[in-house]
């Protein structure tokens, strides 16, 4: 938005050389797409001045506005201009395209923000200040974002505000300062990155006492809870459990696995035999017998093998010390699965008619639907193909149409002619539609840009079987000019 020269002289106090306030108290609006310059006096084209618009300083360099029009006038707006209450044009901003469009039951409803030089927002005044949605700051009431837990933990965005809900999140991550080193609280780490000695309970290293027997391990007065005592005469192992030491149900008595005394009942040097463990002899013998091979003493290893007979062999059928392979009898396998019984029968159904059992060749077949059975819709009993589908009624011409199976059309007309007066024109479909013609649509033609052009095309009334009327129509009366226009309709 621009300052025009009359609105920055009645901003600045040319007498005392600093500024003076002033007060907006309407915005002119305008159709036109016009020219913004700092010399304009009055807005161009302006056909309304609303009285309803307010303000306010966001902060010392910004001026957050809004204005609202609740009539049912009908418009469009390509530039705005905002007037002091003595009527000076005092800014002026426009856009080739429409900022905005206005209908019969809606409200229009503009935010803009102003910048300035420093200290001269708050020079600015409106009449009416009934209703505003400023951007929120410290001193301003206005519309703010919520921050989410992520930017409230990171702390770095400066505009946006945190719920309580946030907060109470954000400060579940947080311990209290009068809860560190306390008893009950949280414990803090010295300047060695330890905990402190006077927030931790002293350590006590566990020793071990070699004893003579259990008065020795009772008289243990410096033992202190985790101790052991190892005890000479019985070769146990003890741990304090609990003090004092020279209670003997406080001592616990550790198990340990007993020593090997004997092997097999065999003590001294023992030299087991195969007899002594169970173990068969080296001497025993494996044996072979019918398909198998190898064997021998369990001196050393032994393979036993079982020959695999090959494809030759397995089809001749001859030799009797072999063993099948699921890889030798795969032809044979093949073979007898190429045999089928004559009394087998393959027979159609759904779509395939034909067939019979195979005493004799059979011949299945599929009937084919014609492109009028697919239009038609009305058989089931035939297969639809690319070719059937291809020959379906069209025409794909600028005044054309297309069929689908069961009836359902688009159609289409190209009307090219200049129109400069509103009018109804009469239209026919380049085919009659059989019962049905659902919504039609229609849109203008123009050979060339034009943002000033104003006849659009409506559908009069019900379409018919046979075609439709379209309205020609201008909400002004300026500028009729069409060059033409297009319609699709849809029915069966």
């Amino acid at each position: 938005m621009i300052l025009t020269d009359a609105g920055r002289a009645a901003l600045v106090d040319a007498g005392a050389g600093g500024t003076s306030a002033v007060r907006i108290t309407e915005v002119g609006l305008t159709a036109s797409a016009i020219l913004v310059a700092p010399t304009l006096t009055a807005l161009p084209g302006e056909f309304k001045r609303l009285d309803t618009i307010s303000g306010i300083a966001a902060d010392a360099t910004t001026v957050h506005l809004l204005m609202r029009d609740s009539s049912a006038d009908v418009y469009n707006v390509r530039a705005i201009g905002l007037y002091l209450a003595d009527g000076t044009l005092f800014a002026v901003y426009g856009q080739a395209y429409e900022i905005l469009g206005k209908a019969e039951v809606s409200t229009f409803l503009l935010a803009a923000d102003l910048r300035f030089l420093p200290g001269e927002a708050a020079l600015v005044q409106f009449g009416d200040a009934t209703f505003l949605n400023p951007p929120a700051t410290e001193s301003v009431k206005g519309v703010a974002y919520l921050a989410t837990l992520v930017e409230a933990l990171a702390g770095a965005v400066t505009d946006k505000i945190i719920t309580p809900a946030t907060m109470a999140a954000v400060l579940a991550n947080y311990v209290a300062a009068d809860q560190l080193g306390i008893a009950g609280g949280v414990a803090t780490l010295g300047p060695d990155g330890k905990l402190l000695l006077s927030q931790r309970p002293p350590i006590d290293l566990i020793d071990v006492f070699a004893v003579a027997d259990q008065a020795a391990m009772l008289a243990l007065a410096g033992a202190t809870v985790g101790d052991f005592a190892v005890r000479a005469d019985n070769g146990l192992v003890y741990v304090l459990q609990a003090a004092p030491p020279d209670i003997l149900a406080n001592w616990l008595e550790i198990s340990t696995p007993a020593p090997v005394s004997s092997v097999n009942g065999k003590v001294g040097t023992v030299v087991l035999t195969a007899a002594d463990v169970g173990a068969a002899p080296a001497t025993r013998q494996i044996a072979t017998g019918g398909l198998a091979l190898g064997g021998g003493s369990l001196a050393a290893d032994r393979i036993i093998t079982v020959p695999a007979a090959s494809r030759a062999e397995a089809e001749a059928g001859i030799v009797g010390d072999k063993a099948l392979t699921p890889f030798a009898i795969a032809n044979i396998l093949a073979q007898l699965a190429g045999k089928v019984s004559p009394l087998r029968a393959v027979t159609g159904a759904g779509l395939v008619t034909g067939g019979g059992d195979l005493t004799a060749d059979r011949a299945l077949e599929v009937a084919i639907a014609s492109a009028a059975e697919i239009f038609a819709g009305l058989i089931n009993d035939k297969a639809v193909t690319p070719f059937g589908l291809a020959s379906l009624p069209q025409s794909l011409t600028p005044n054309g149409y297309y069929a689908f199976p069961g009836g359902f059309m688009i159609q289409w007309v190209q009307v090219r002619r200049l129109f400069t007066v509103e009018q109804v024109v009469p239209v026919a479909w380049p085919i009659s539609f059989q019962s049905i013609v659902l919504p039609v649509v229609a849109m203008g033609h123009n050979d060339i840009f034009s943002n000033t052009r104003d006849l659009w095309p409506q559908r009069q009334g019900e379409a018919w079987l046979n075609g439709c009327n379209i309205m020609l129509q201008s909400d002004d009366g300026q500028a009729m000019r069409l060059d033409g226009f297009d319609l699709i309709g849809f029915g069966k």
